[in-house]
Formats: C-alpha cells, sequence, structure tokens
C-alpha cells in the first residue's frame, strides 16, 4: 500500500542507489532533508552497498573521498547467518538479483524500511517497507 510522507525521520536501511545520487547532487531538496533525518536517525547500511558504493566505476578523486566520509555517518550491518537465511529464502522465493536479497534482507534484519529509488527490485517482497524519498511514498 502507497501512501503519502512528510520527511523520513527514522532509521532506515539506504540502498547504494540514494547515496550515489546524494553525491551526485541529483536528489531533490525534500529528498535531501529525508536522508539527513535518515542519517541522523542512526541509520544503516548493507555491506554490499560500501562494496557498491565505493567500487562505482564512475567516481572522482573527490568524490570517492567524499564517500568515504559519507560512509563515516552510517552503521553498517555485516554479512552473518540470520541475514544469509533471510537472502537465501528472498533468492528462492523472488526473482531477485543477490546484491539486492543481501540489502533487503539486512533491512528485514534490522526491522526497519528500505531507502530506495529502485522500489521494482523489491516490490516482490511483501515483507519488505520501503520507503523512496524523491516520491516520498512508502510501500508495505
Amino acid at each position: 500500500m502507497d501512501t503519502e510522507m512528510g520527511p523520513f525521520v527514522n532509521a532506515c536501511v539506504i540502498d547504494t542507489n540514494i547515496l550515489i545520487y546524494h553525491l551526485a547532487g541529483v536528489l531533490t531538496d525534500q529528498a535531501e532533508a529525508s536522508l539527513a533525518d535518515a542519517l541522523e536517525s542512526g541509520s544503516y547500511i548493507s555491506i554490499i552497498t560500501r562494496i557498491e558504493l565505493l567500487g562505482w566505476r564512475k567516481h572522482s578523486s573527490d568524490s570517492l573521498k567524499a564517500a568515504e566520509v559519507l560512509l563515516q555517518s552510517v552503521s553498517e550491518i555485516p554479512l552473518h547467518e540470520e541475514i544469509i537465511r533471510l537472502c537465501i529464502s528472498f533468492r528462492q522465493n523472488y526473482p531477485i538479483k543477490l546484491p539486492d536479497a543481501i540489502i533487503a534482507a539486512t533491512a528485514r534484519y534490522a526491522k526497519v524500511p528500505l531507502m530506495t529509488r529502485n522500489m521494482p527490485d523489491f516490490e516482490r517482497i511483501p515483507e519488505l517497507k520501503m520507503v523512496d524519498p524523491l516520491s516520498q511514498t512508502t510501500h508495505q
């Protein structure tokens, strides 16, 4: 169910695409405010997000340094057995790529929504709550 919402003020798992858009300066003012609120609320990333963000091929030396600084402001949830089991279940039951399954499993493990722009990548997982800061909608 999609519902309108104001600025996002709770903790979440932040997907890689949101951080890349932030570093590229393409988030709207409202989305930047939502990301800032999420970061201030003690949000998380998956280990996959660190790998994807720092491994992004389009980084300049300045943007890579900015990415490293940004990652210091968020807690990283390591890959462990419960996340692995959730990931396996998602892969067995839904058509989802491995990195996305790990990110989704991380959000489910942390019991927080996933902040992402790529809702279609995750929408088949009914037990995953998501928020898109660019459209300010949630999906439960």
